[in-house]
């Protein structure tokens, strides 16, 4: 029997308010059907608050009071076991309802003897039974607003979830971002220790995996985790795992279905094979990672705990798998992309010449974090000579405004029309210069660009050079004499950028060199930092250029340059071109 003290106070009051014996409120839905009694003989508890056979049943089946003076006389009930065996007589029984006016129990009044209940009584126990089911209209609106509130705070949290999944999750770009922000995701929403995203890869060699053997050697499919920076682990990062059945990762993905193992003991069971070398966690869940049917890796999950995943936790890691997987299919169209045009650009990078007095090497690094090719070039030209063979030699390097397919196209015009320029005509800087500003105007050519161009002469003499250069706005070039010593080549505020105005006046400069010298030409990205002044860019270019000077060739300057210059990510393109003069 229920000790439901509400309850009881009703049948409590309908024994003293009929003068019965015994009264019990019967509710035969409820887990334990007599919710409550008042004077009820142990003997009579287990047949009258039988949710099937108690006399109350009959006011719930007819849905109408049943008032009896004696139960040993009705039809019914004379054979009831609680009127042959137990001695009930007189009985009555009003029905209770809930909120919707269902009829779900009765309030009923138990008297071993005969007796013929008078119209004060049932008045009395009509009244009590409207106000009993009151009670329990109450409740059960009650127990509505209380699940309503809770499945509306389920699906606040819910939609905060989503919301942190597809914040999380939509501005990444690369794989290392998503696997990182996967793993923030899962420990803060999910009570993770551990996520891990595996992707296919191409057939290799083995390696070293989380939670399973080394994959085969060649020829077999594999999973390779992406490495989520501050994840802890053994030095070697590639670890691998066969794309079959043989592990769980790779069986999840194979048959491109959920797994879902409660604990570590029921992954042994299922794959004997397997044995960590630091066991970690208990129940796992893997998610093959799917865009339109394709499978492409596996989302591993761990907790460190045995569990059974409830609705809501099916549902967030459901989303989870599906952003992650719309956000991996974007991060490898966004990396082919970005692959198919850097090779474009690169393949508009020039060949540079091999002069017998000159020693040219040039570097081009792109920036890590951006979908567009920029305009950065460099060329070098060795002229024909008036008397046959090589001549002067025409080094230039510029960088066209913007980071789009137009900045490209824009760059590959210049270089090229500037090119012919420096072959065809074996002129002043200036003149070449302004030559590519005009046939900007008549080509309709559109852009803007900075340019450093520069021509080196003859050797006089002694083997000194000059150099005889103009400067479109361009950052200033470094010579780094024999001794070490690094200048920068500047005079006066410089010319305006070529597009501009191509009647504009641009001057030549001359430069001495001495054998021994390097010049170092090369774009913004190099010096420039986002928050500094470029001065401080240019004196740490100058030392470092100094510092290097000594470097067995000029390729090998330029690497230990753009070591001390950069660092693991760009935030814009960066070329070099160095001369150094034999």
């Amino acid at each position: 029997m229920a000790d439901d003290a509400g309850l009881v106070r009703y049948a409590r009051m309908t024994r003293r308010a009929l003068a019965a014996p015994v009264a019990v409120v019967f509710l035969p839905d409820d887990p334990l059907p007599l919710a409550a009694a008042a004077g009820l003989p142990d003997s009579w508890q287990r047949v009258v608050g039988d949710p099937v056979r108690s006399p109350c049943r009959y006011v719930v089946d007819d849905q109408r009071p049943v008032v009896l003076a004696d139960a040993r006389e009705d039809g019914r009930l004379q054979r009831h076991p609680a009127v042959a065996e137990h001695g009930i007589a007189a009985y009555a029984g009003w029905p209770l309802s809930d909120a919707t006016g269902t009829v779900v129990g009765a309030l009923a009044a138990f008297d071993p003897e005969p007796r013929n209940w008078d119209e004060r009584e049932l008045e009395d126990l009509e009244d009590l039974a409207a106000a009993c089911s009151a009670e329990l209209a109450r409740r059960t609106l009650e127990r509505e607003a209380a699940e309503r509130r809770r499945l509306v705070d389920d699906v606040s949290h819910r939609a905060q979830v989503l919301l942190a999944l597809s914040d999380g999750l939509s501005a990444t770009r690369d794989l290392t971002e998503i696997a990182t922000a996967v793993e923030r995701i899962a420990l803060d929403q999910l009570g993770c220790l551990r996520a891990g995203l595996w992707l296919r890869s191409t057939p290799g060699s083995a390696g070293r995996v989380a939670d399973l053997p080394a994959a085969p050697d060649g020829g077999t499919e594999s999973l390779r985790l992406v490495w989520a920076p501050g994840r802890s682990g053994p030095n070697d990062r590639d670890w691998r795992q066969p794309a079959d059945g043989s592990n769980p990762v790779g069986d999840a993905l194979s048959r491109n279905r959920p797994l879902f193992l409660r604990s570590r003991r029921e992954r042994d069971e299922r794959y004997p094979h397997l044995r960590d070398p630091e066991p970690t966690g208990q129940a796992r869940c893997y998610m093959p990672l799917s865009v339109r049917g394709q499978a492409q890796g596996t989302l591993a999950l761990l907790w460190d705990d045995h569990r059974e995943l409830s609705d809501e936790d099916r549902v967030t890691i459901a989303a989870l798998t599906s952003y992650t997987a719309q956000a991996v299919q974007r991060a490898q169209l966004f990396q082919e992309r970005l692959d198919a045009l850097v090779t474009l650009q690169r393949s508009m990078l020039p060949r540079l010449p091999e002069p017998d007095d000159l020693e040219l090497a040039a570097r081009y690094r792109t920036a890590a974090e951006r979908d567009q090719v920029g305009g950065d070039w460099y060329d070098a030209v060795t002229m024909p000579h008036p008397l046959g063979g090589a001549g002067s030699t025409a080094v230039m390097i510029g960088d066209v405004v913007g980071h789009d397919m137009a900045a490209a196209a824009t760059m590959g015009q210049l270089r090229t029309m500037l090119r012919a320029f420096a072959w065809a005509l074996d002129d002043a800087p200036s003149e070449n210069v302004t030559r590519l500003d005009r046939a900007m105007r008549e080509l309709g050519v559109d852009g803007l660009a900075s340019l450093f161009y520069a021509r080196i002469e003859d050797p006089r003499p002694g083997g000194e050079r000059v150099l005889r250069w103009t400067n479109a706005g361009h950052p200033p070039p470094v010579l780094v004499e024999p001794d070490g010593t690094a200048v920068l080549l500047r005079e006066g505020p410089g010319d305006l950028l070529v597009g501009v105005n191509p009647e504009t006046p641009r001057s030549d400069n001359r430069t001495a060199i001495r054998p021994g010298s390097t010049l170092l030409l090369y774009t913004d990205g190099l010096v420039e930092r986002r928050g500094e002044d470029i001065t401080v860019g240019l004196d740490r270019l100058a030392a470092s250029a100094s510092r290097h000077h000594g470097a067995a060739t000029v390729a090998d300057l330029l690497d230990l340059v753009l070591d001390d210059l950069l660092g693991d990510r760009l935030d814009d393109d960066v070329a070099v071109l160095g001369v150094r003069f034999r």
